[in-house]
């Protein structure tokens, strides 16, 4: 059963030393130059677990046009869970979601949980 937690939960303090790990692993694959507490600390940040095994991070951030953009990373070889995590987390916005890919596995996550390319390698999910 997925999990989310958020850094003030008690039980995102026991995952976050392996979700802090994983995202300096992939850290340049994913295109983000901030530290994991900058992101935990200033970020919609959700942390997801699958029966206690952490899957990976979503977080989601306001750019300079005020476009809600989201970023995340994961564990590699859980492509279901991590589609369920972004369908899910992609609920809790009413408003447009925009997402840059990095690589065509990204791509294709976005596709499938309903994102449109608008331009490039810049996918958007449109509500409104």
């Amino acid at each position: 059963m997925i999990k989310v937690f958020i850094p003030s939960d008690s039980g995102f303090k026991f995952f976050e030393p392996e979700c802090r790990a994983l995202y300096q692993r992939l850290q340049g694959k994913i295109c983000d130059s901030n530290s994991f507490d900058f992101i935990r600390d200033n970020t919609f940040f959700y942390l997801f677990t699958d029966d206690d095994l952490l899957i990976g991070a979503i977080y989601y951030f306001v750019d300079s046009d005020g476009k809600l953009f989201l970023n995340g990373f994961a564990k590699r070889k859980m492509f279901e869970q991590k589609l369920r995590c972004l369908k899910l987390s992609t609920q809790w916005f009413d408003c447009d979601i925009y997402a840059q890919a990095q690589n065509r596995a990204s791509a294709l996550c976005l596709i499938k949980c309903g994102f449109k390319r608008c331009r490039g390698d810049i996918f958007c999910l449109l509500k409104k």
